[in-house]
């Protein structure tokens, strides 16, 4: 009852009839009712409460002109509802009803849509469409409200600017915000007097009280209103420390402090800031590098400061000024000079950099750093770039220190060139410069441009003479190298008379290879004269050029025929115990047996062979132990001896002449069926030898003797190697005149001779004879065809007296035509038969080359292994060798082995082979992750330098590598850089360092 009593009232109040249950719930379901129920709702904006009756009422049809209004009035609540599906309702609506009077508001409501989704260029297109000043005032100033902010949003914050004055001027709704971003947008616009005007009444503003500040406290800084700037920063981090801004007002209070000298308390200040952003300010970094150089923190501040340097600009080429001084005073000389190379390369304060090109130039001279020429070209460039400086004349008296004292001859040769007229010291320098221009050459075994520099150094005079004197001894060795001796003396000579340096190594070595021009020349007396000086200045440094010379003085007394003498030279030598003691034992058995003394010879030969297991000498002793015998008439033991000598080295000369002895013993003794047997073996095994022919004529004797002539003349035809002993006289005529014109150098009629000859006699007595000729020939005229054709018929009969001869020509040409394989095998055959040490040398140089072409590392090695084995090997050949067995133990992965070789190479970086061995030195580090190890190689390697500039570069590249694996990128980049600016090769070196420089930047 009071229910109804209640709606009743209610009725009346709002003037409408009184109406029963019945009724009511007839009014509400129907469409009308949802409709105005739903509108009124909506215009109360109680939008969740419209919703429904506005849905209920479309679903019942009405008529569509209340349709459109209802679907007006959901899409409107969906967007206030933030409804995840408005704006497609919204564009939904205004397709099925293109002409409704909303279509303004429509389009605004679209584009706040927009602007809440962050698709700030959709929403501008839109607010664009829509005329905001027909829209409600409220509304109309949330929309311009938020069509400003998507001007700055855009980055047009001169079109924000304008909406945002304009929405201050109209509505006190925004007028806060709207002073907020007008600020804001004059702060970027660097119109500071007026952002801060706008920002200071803001400072008390709950909503931006704790944002204003921070560009207060900027804009104070900017305008270097330090001490405002302190204040307004340290108030906000005593009010906010834990704030989103506090991290950049540290970043300002150390800007302040920092312009105050506080340098600490910037210090304390930056470090906060960077504890809260993990990507500082460029500026910041630099202000707090400075503020640790300025406290003394110089590690701190080089590594600070090198996070700066990522641009081109002043504040990169100041820092680096500042990284190259705080190098400087912690003893990092390398380090200072990359920095200070860094800031002289930017143009961007001229003050600055001629600070740092001189601090460059000055820790170039200091370490005597030269990778690539800087040495002489910072000074030159120095003194181009600033002629007025108040260095020049310190710059130039270094320039003169440097001419004198560079590795960078090259550079400095061209910079002395540009000089008019170059006084004494500068002259003094050249003839320097041209002396080491030819040590470097003579290392790399270019003899004659060595002896052209020397040439230039003497040519200049005397403006020093003990340079002077050098350039003559190393003139000398190039000389001697090049097989020209009497050159070689006469510079040797010269180099003695002139040089003020009598107690040095150079000095007896002159007297050395003096002794060895003569000996060559066969000049004995004066040879042993030249040694024996030689041993008397010889302080015991260089053991294996003193043994050599008491040899030597051995051989000249030997010549001379005075035994004892020899013998007692040869004894010193092999007391010695160096690498040539065989030769020394040898000698002396050979002189106990011109002394007669065949038991002291026999005795020596065989302590010999005892001693000296592996000696090339063993072979000769034993044949030489069998001669001893022969003479001691102890035939057995002889032939024993020899019988030895053929079972242990059947493929030697040696062994040929040994077999024919055994057979001649035989027959001396009587033994007639053994001495045929010998003879025969010397005549089956040996054909075509010399051996074979004086044994075919002691078997005719025998036969002779034996009345067994028949038998003789079934032998003779059934023999090998075209022994013929009753040659025609057709025969030997037509071989006498084909010798004969080759001998008058009519060659061409010579070679037609010889061929006539071998085809009319094919089989001739001289068919060998001719065949050699025709090698010599065919080598003359160049015609590798007809060496090779000729050198094979040789060499079916191996042991002939031409097969050594033979066996070069042939491996020479096999090497020249790239046959490598076949050369081999020709140069292993030539080692085998190698009757002399030099051929010897030859054929295992031959071989060693082959097979590094063939890429046999096995053979390789073995060869080498064998090369350098040898007594007497020139150092340009031992690291040819050393390279290549190096090269194949790295292909192998033996890699302590490969290390051990290119660490001996790798003590000379002036030749190739130890210029590239240097730097895989280091690399069999980094590959090994021995980054410390490698590090210290290369150091050392740009320390010392080099004239192989692409083996440095590498080198460079290589460092930036290890500094990468150890995690010092700032290092790695400085020696990138530095590379960049001073190697100009057009090679792969720019894309190593393009690909690391992009690596390092990202």
């Amino acid at each position: 009852m009071k229910r109804r009593i209640s709606r009743f009232i209610c009725a009346l109040i709002c003037c409408t009839p009184i109406i029963t249950s019945a009724q009511t719930s007839e009014k509400i379901t129907s469409p009308v009712n949802l409709y105005k129920e739903g509108r009124n709702l909506f215009l109360q904006k109680n939008y969740a409460a419209a919703t429904p009756p506005l849905k209920a009422f479309i679903r019942q049809e009405p008529n569509a002109s209340l349709r459109e209004e209802a679907e007006y009035m959901l899409v409107c609540s969906a967007y206030e509802l933030k409804d995840k599906n408005s704006i497609t309702l919204l564009r939904n609506y205004l397709e099925q009803y293109p002409d409704t009077p909303y279509a303004n508001r429509i389009y605004a409501l679209l584009a706040a849509g927009y602007f809440y989704e962050e698709k700030y260029d959709e929403a501008l297109a839109l607010f664009n469409s829509a005329q905001l000043d027909l829209l409600g005032n409220e509304e109309r100033d949330d929309m311009t409200y938020l069509l400003a902010t998507c001007y700055l949003k855009t980055g047009n914050v001169k079109e924000a600017a304008i909406w945002f004055e304009t929405l201050k001027a109209s509505s006190k709704k925004y007028d806060n915000d709207c002073a907020y971003y007008i600020s804001y947008i004059r702060y970027t616009q660097k119109r500071y007097d007026e952002a801060l005007k706008g920002f200071l009444p803001l400072q008390d503003n709950p909503k931006y009280k704790a944002l204003v500040p921070y560009y207060i406290a900027e804009i104070y800084a900017i305008r270097k209103n330090y001490d405002k700037t302190e204040i307004v920063a340290q108030n906000y981090l005593s009010a906010y420390p834990q704030n989103e801004h506090a991290a950049e007002m540290y970043r300002i209070l150390g800007d302040a402090s920092y312009h105050f000298r506080k340098y600490h308390e910037a210090i304390n200040a930056f470090e906060s800031y960077l504890e809260r952003d993990a990507s500082p300010r460029r500026d910041a970094l630099y202000m707090l590098g400075l503020s640790y150089f300025q406290t003394g923190v110089y590690s701190k501040a080089a590594e600070t400061l090198g996070e700066v340097t990522g641009s081109n600009d002043a504040l990169t080429q100041n820092a680096y000024l500042h990284m190259g001084l705080s190098y400087l005073q912690l003893a990092e000389k390398n380090k200072a000079r990359m920095a200070f190379e860094q800031a002289a390369a930017s143009n961007a304060d001229m003050k600055i950099k001629e600070q740092a090109a001189y601090n460059y130039a000055l820790c170039i001279h200091e370490t005597s750093y030269s990778a690539f020429g800087e040495s002489v070209t910072v000074f030159e460039k120095f003194l181009n770039e600033f002629p007025n400086s108040q260095y020049t004349e310190m710059v130039s008296n270094y320039l003169v220190e440097v001419y004198l004292n560079t590795r960078s001859y090259e550079a400095a040769l061209k910079s002395i060139e540009r000089i008019a007229h170059p006084g004494t010291r500068i002259m003094e320098a050249k003839q320097k410069i041209l002396f080491q221009l030819g040590t470097q050459a003579f290392a790399n075994a270019s003899f004659e441009q060595a002896i052209g520099y020397f040439n230039q150094s003497v040519a200049i005079g005397q403006y020093n003479r003990q340079t002077k004197a050098d350039a003559l001894y190393w003139r000398g060795e190039s000389y001697y190298r090049m097989n020209r001796m009497t050159e070689a003396a006469r510079n040797f000579r010269e180099y003695l008379q002139l040089t003020e340096q009598t107690n040095n190594e150079m000095y007896a070595l002159a007297n050395y290879n003096l002794g060895y021009t003569a000996f060559h020349q066969k000049d004995y007396a004066q040879a042993r004269n030249w040694f024996l000086k030689y041993i008397q200045l010889e302080k015991g440094e260089n053991k294996t050029a003193l043994a050599d010379a008491y040899n030597r003085i051995g051989d000249c007394f030997l010549n001379e025929r005075n035994f004892d003498e020899a013998k007692h030279y040869y004894a010193q030598a092999e007391s010695m115990n160096a690498s040539s003691g065989d030769y020394s034992f040898y000698q002396l058995a050979l002189v106990s047996g011109l002394q007669k003394d065949y038991s002291g010879k026999i005795t020596l030969l065989n302590r010999l062979a005892g001693k000296y297991p592996t000696s090339p000498y063993v072979i000769n002793a034993l044949y030489e132990k069998g001669r001893s015998y022969v003479l001691m008439n102890n035939n057995n033991q002889a032939i024993a001896s020899f019988k030895e000598l053929l079972s242990r080295y059947p493929e030697s000369p040696i062994s040929r002449k040994a077999a024919a002895e055994i057979g001649l013993l035989y027959y001396q003794d009587g033994n007639y069926d053994q001495a045929i047997d010998a003879y025969k073996l010397v005549i089956n095994k040996y054909p075509g030898s010399d051996e074979a022919r004086l044994a075919m004529l002691d078997l005719k004797s025998l036969y002779v003797d034996m009345n067994r002539i028949d038998e003789f003349a079934a032998l003779a035809a059934s023999m090998p190697g075209n022994i013929r002993f009753d040659a025609s006289e057709q025969d030997s005529l037509t071989y006498i005149a084909a010798e004969k014109i080759y001998g008058r150098g009519r060659i061409e009629e010579a070679k037609s001779s010889f061929n006539k000859y071998l085809q009319t006699f094919p089989e001739g007595s001289f068919s060998l004879n001719a065949h050699y000729y025709l090698c010599l020939i065919g080598k003359e005229q160049k015609n590798y065809d007809m060496i090779l054709l000729h050198s094979g018929k040789l060499l079916e009969y191996p042991d002939n007296p031409f097969s050594e001869e033979a066996l070069i020509m042939r491996a020479e040409v096999q090497f020249n035509l790239q046959q490598f394989a076949d050369a081999l095998a020709s140069y292993k055959m030539l080692k085998e038969k190698a009757t002399t040490a030099d051929r010897r040398l030859l054929a295992e140089t031959g071989m060693l080359r082959c097979a590094h072409l063939i890429k046999d590392d096995a053979e390789t090695i073995h060869a080498a292994t064998a090369l350098l084995a040898e007594a007497k090997l020139t150092p340009e050949l031992a690291n040819e060798a050393l390279y290549y067995r190096a090269k194949s133990y790295m292909n192998q992965k033996a890699d302590k082995k490969a290390l051990a070789d290119l660490q001996t190479l790798a003590k000379d970086t002036r030749n190739l082979y130890g210029a590239e061995a240097k730097y895989l030195v280091a690399q069999q580090y980094y590959t090994a992750g021995e980054y410390a190890a490698a590090e210290k190689e290369l150091l050392d390697y740009i320390e010392r330098s080099t004239p192989h500039a692409y083996w440095l570069a590498r080198s460079f590249v290589l460092l930036s590598d290890v500094y990468m694996a150890m995690d010092k990128k700032l290092d790695a980049r400085q020696y990138l850089l530095s590379l960049q600016q001073n190697y100009h090769a057009n090679d792969d070196i720019e894309g190593m360092i393009e690909s690391r420089l992009e690596k390092l930047n990202k």
